[in-house]
């Protein structure tokens, strides 16, 4: 007897539509969008009249319903780095030099101005109880993370960067104003580079409230020697080369970028 298809669940956007059907894709069950295309030859007609019916056989129905009942049951901001493909997951050399099976390919966030716009208001959120005058970010995708919250929370903005290899804040930037900072990063592993940016900014006189992260996954406490807040915690293990269980398994290493950062 050949498998109908079932509903699982309905939409008003085409968005979020496309973006259930392809969580499915990703865990091997093919999913149909009912309508889709009658909602792309009519945008905007009809709002809310029109439902995006999200299809399955019968057979897939169970396990469907529970992949999208686990989204839907996620932190909003696991959903973001999930929906812009963040998360990536096999085996890959991290800038700190460890590898891992789970890599955050953060510039696919800083892609979508719109929900990179949702990060930085949960980041402002976090930092809204903490008193400064500045907040700085590291070269250069955490130049966009920064400016933004800083923005949100009418503060003032800097960045620092690499010269030479050693951590310098930007030339340029009149300095006599600053004198309480929080520092803004997307993917904190050891904290290396944060450690390297407080020092520079006590050396330039000014003091660090408190560092925020949109992802700690950090492996052991650290110490910035204030306030380490972030948006999600995540457990992702990591090995040194010599200890790697993905390299005794023979599976190829992907180097996702390259930088002079330290994680």
């Amino acid at each position: 007897m050949e498998d109908k298809l079932v509903t699982i669940a309905k939409f008003d956007d085409n968005f979020e539509a496309d973006l259930a059907q392809r969580l499915l894709a990703d865990n091997g069950i093919q999913a149909y969008v009912k309508n889709a295309i009658f909602y792309s030859m009519m945008p905007g007609v009809f709002p809310g009249k029109v439902d995006l019916e999200l299809q399955v056989s019968s057979e897939d129905e169970e396990k469907a319903r529970a992949i999208l009942n686990e989204y839907q049951n996620t932190p909003e901001i696991k959903r973001i780095l999930i929906r812009n493909d963040v998360l990536q997951e096999g085996h890959f050399l991290l800038t700190s030099g460890l590898h891992s099976a789970t890599y955050l390919e953060k510039i696919h966030l800083y892609q979508n101005p719109q929900d990179t716009s949702i990060v930085c208001e949960m980041l402002s959120d976090l930092l809204e109880p903490y008193e400064f005058d500045t907040v700085v970010g590291l070269a250069y995708g955490g130049i966009v993370l920064a400016f933004e919250t800083a923005r949100m929370l009418g503060k003032g903005f800097l960045f620092t960067q690499r010269k030479e290899g050693v951590m310098v804040i930007r030339s340029g930037f009149d300095l006599s104003k600053v004198k309480k900072a929080v520092i803004t990063e997307d993917i904190i592993t050891t904290g290396g580079s944060i450690k390297e940016v407080i020092a520079v900014l006590r050396d330039a006189g000014i003091e660090v409230i408190a560092v925020a992260a949109i992802v700690d996954r950090s492996t052991e406490k650290i110490d910035f020697g204030c306030p380490f807040i972030s948006l999600l915690k995540m457990e992702i293990p990591s090995w040194e080369a010599n200890d790697c269980v993905l390299c005794q398994n023979e599976i190829p290493l992907t180097i996702p970028g390259s930088s002079d950062k330290k994680i």
